[in-house]
């Protein structure tokens, strides 16, 4: 288990980096924006689930693998920051749809979920934080849990927090929505908004030094 002053530190520092935009932020308030509330908690929840993989590899030293070997790095840096750009390419593509789009057919909310959970496994930043932020929490001594149970419980408590925000986040996103649908300039100015977005985080992700 993890001590309350243990707790009392992580809590706020987890909650800052959570309010850092980055990819998965605006996926949520994207989703939300164009296809409502229940997507952009969807795309939450995928993020979420993609953070808890990043703990669980972290906490039996997979990622690592992203320290140690340039091209475990290079490869992960390739995948991740290539999905980044062919989304925003997606997004731009529909948002040129015109009229159309307020009727097109939503994307699946199983779809929706899973490009949340790639979309964050696939970001190296992501790996590399997880590995190099969580484990400066990790107690040691008489009376403290495993490090292996102390890392899944802190990146439980990470995944958990990502969930809440970024639910809430897409939720008030998709308030607008029924008003964005009756407004399609306005729904397309949304959608290549996010596109550029997401190139140009395909574009850091891609630019990444692991030394960063």
């Amino acid at each position: 288990m993890l001590s309350l002053d243990q707790t009392l530190l992580y809590l706020p520092a987890v909650a800052i980096i959570i309010a850092i935009p980055g990819p998965d932020m605006l996926l949520s308030l994207s989703r939300g924006l164009t296809q409502g509330r229940t997507a952009g908690c969807a795309h939450a929840c995928g993020a979420g689930v993609g953070i808890m993989g990043h703990s669980l590899l972290a906490a039996f030293g997979v990622s690592a693998l992203l320290t140690a070997s340039q091209t475990a790095f290079w490869v992960m840096k390739l995948v991740g920051g290539a999905y980044l750009i062919y989304l925003g390419i997606q997004q731009w593509r529909s948002a040129a749809v015109g009229t159309a789009l307020v009727t097109a057919k939503p994307a699946p909310l199983r779809v929706i979920f899973m490009r949340g959970v790639l979309s964050n496994l696939l970001n190296p930043k992501v790996a590399l934080f997880v590995l190099a932020f969580v484990p400066q929490f990790v107690q040691a001594g008489d009376g403290a849990s495993s490090p292996l149970v102390q890392m899944l419980l802190l990146g439980a408590i990470f995944s958990v927090l990502t969930i809440i925000a970024y639910s809430a986040l897409g939720a008030a996103a998709g308030s607008v929505n029924r008003w964005l649908a009756t407004h399609p300039a306005w729904l397309r100015g949304v959608n290549r908004g996010s596109a550029g977005l997401f190139v140009a985080s395909g574009a850091a992700v891609l630019l990444l030094d692991r030394r960063q």
